[in-house]
């Protein structure tokens, strides 16, 4: 996968995309939801060093140049990072698989309901990346 401007490269291509309704997500990307996959960390190259920003026990990464949203990251040592679909050269193959954080949608987003949704994050119910 490539971001634009090949600000990261990764072999992976990020598995499990979901829509993410959370707060966070909401209020750092300025948006009513987020589109994430999952890759393993080790994946994870960049070309030039993204800034990363500490918040609610979790780190998210901007790129440097133009502040595009890149990473989330639920602690420093995370075996899986989440990369931003949108921010991809090509996000259309990463359609979301589910739709999570239901319980912080605004009341005016239309959620697919052929989705598995839940009100939090799904995490006895969905598969992990198996590292």
């Amino acid at each position: 996968m490539h971001l634009r401007r090949d600000t990261i490269r990764a072999e992976e291509h990020p598995v499990f995309p979901g829509r993410l309704s959370c707060i966070d997500c909401q209020r750092s990307a300025g948006a009513p939801y987020v589109t994430w996959g999952s890759v393993p960390r080790e994946e994870r190259i960049t070309k030039g060093e993204p800034r990363k920003i500490a918040h609610a026990n979790r780190i998210r990464s901007f790129a440097a140049c133009c502040g595009t949203h890149l990473f989330f990251e639920e602690t420093k040592d995370s075996e899986i990072i989440d990369v931003t679909i949108a921010s991809l050269d090509d996000p259309a193959p990463f359609a979301p698989q589910k739709a999570i954080w239901l319980e912080d949608k605004l009341p005016w987003v239309v959620i697919d309901e052929s989705l598995p949704s839940f009100p939090k994050t799904p995490n006895a119910t969905w598969p992990t990346l198996s590292l």
